[in-house]
């Protein structure tokens, strides 16, 4: 990707505002990963903290991509459009990361982070449920994606300690992660 930055043709591939940020800086620094989603994770951090107007600067009427928490008692963990977020935001969010400026990379993320963590996306809670209502396991329950919030399987203590190491690994803070599983494993 770095090495994208140097063609002899970059005015016409990538356009005015990458010839303008290349213009203004002589050295490059780099963060070693221990892999391609944590690259990603940590490169929408810090587009998201420095802003650079290279990254924002939206050349359509397209908007970048979010990944928000709810605040909820059974959080739910979505892909939101900053144009969403900034016009109608239907959400009571709790922590949101990015932006993703790459739709892919950032769907490939979350289908990563679900694997290791399943989340409620859609689904309703069985605490949430008419009295009447019996629980049922939604799709995502049935293929493991999904914890078993609509059926009821899991606690909202259980669900947050799910929640919180989805957080700590959205924010780049992997031995804080790594710490928190080793006492869940060991519990």
């Amino acid at each position: 990707r770095v090495r994208s930055y140097f063609s002899k043709d970059i005015a016409v591939t990538r356009g005015p505002l990458i010839v303008k940020m290349l213009s203004e800086f002589d050295t490059i620094d780099h963060i070693k990963t221990d892999s391609v989603l944590e690259a990603l994770i940590l490169e929408a951090h810090l587009i998201k903290k420095y802003q650079p107007d290279a990254n924002v600067a939206q050349k359509d009427n397209k908007s970048f991509n979010f990944v928000v928490i709810t605040k909820e008692d059974f959080p739910r963990v979505l892909t939101v459009r900053s144009r969403e977020l900034l016009i109608n935001n239907p959400y009571d969010i709790a922590y949101s990361f990015g932006p993703f400026p790459n739709g892919g990379q950032r769907k490939e993320a979350l289908k990563l982070v679900r694997k290791l963590f399943p989340f409620r996306d859609k689904c309703v809670p069985a605490s949430e449920l008419k009295p009447n209502q019996k629980p049922k396991p939604c799709f995502n329950r049935q293929i493991g994606l999904c914890p078993g919030v609509c059926s009821g399987e899991i606690s909202k203590e259980e669900y947050a300690e799910r929640i919180h190491n989805i957080v700590l690994f959205f924010e780049g803070r992997k031995k804080e992660l790594l710490k928190s599983l080793e006492k869940q494993m060991k519990a």
